[in-house]
């Protein structure tokens, strides 16, 4: 059998990866009230065979939130239950990269925190639905047009 560079160690920018394979980004909605947990760890910690994982979408704001479950990182218990993922995948001598992601018009208020406000560029409903813990499916609604306003918040969340 010829040798491969597959399972040789690499550098990616500054960080040392064991070797090449990444797990690409898979949205699993196991983070209860949006707060990554122990079960988020087994899955992650049972997937540090990769050089690399990509985490699943993880929401920088509370009105980035749109799916049941999805993560955050916008709260302090969010950043804990992070580090606590991190760890296992670091104890396994694998790295991780967290995947930013906005919902945008692909969301539901009842998957949302109380003061979240579904907003995309445009006010312009999905087709479809999407599935709610609470109600089940549901109906995509109209997100709020962005303001200029409301874009440069979205950047320094």
């Amino acid at each position: 059998m010829t040798s491969t560079l597959l399972f040789n160690p690499c550098k990616l920018g500054n960080v040392e990866l064991k070797n090449r394979i990444v797990m690409s980004p898979m949205t699993r909605s196991r983070a209860i009230d949006n707060i990554p947990n122990e079960l988020m760890a087994n899955y992650y910690r049972q997937r540090s065979g990769a050089g690399l994982i990509i985490t699943e979408g993880t929401s920088p704001s509370p009105n980035g939130l749109g799916y049941c479950r999805i993560p955050g990182i916008y709260s302090q218990a969010q950043v804990d239950g992070w580090a606590k993922v991190t760890q296992a995948v670091h104890s396994k001598g694998s790295r991780m990269f967290i995947q930013l992601m906005h919902t945008g018009r692909i969301s539901h208020q009842a998957n949302m925190p109380e003061n979240a406000v579904i907003m995309a560029p445009s006010a312009v409903k999905p087709a479809g639905q999407i599935f709610t813990d609470t109600l089940g499916l549901q109906d995509f609604p109209v997100p709020k047009a962005m303001t200029q306003e409301d874009i440069n918040h979205t950047r320094q969340e």
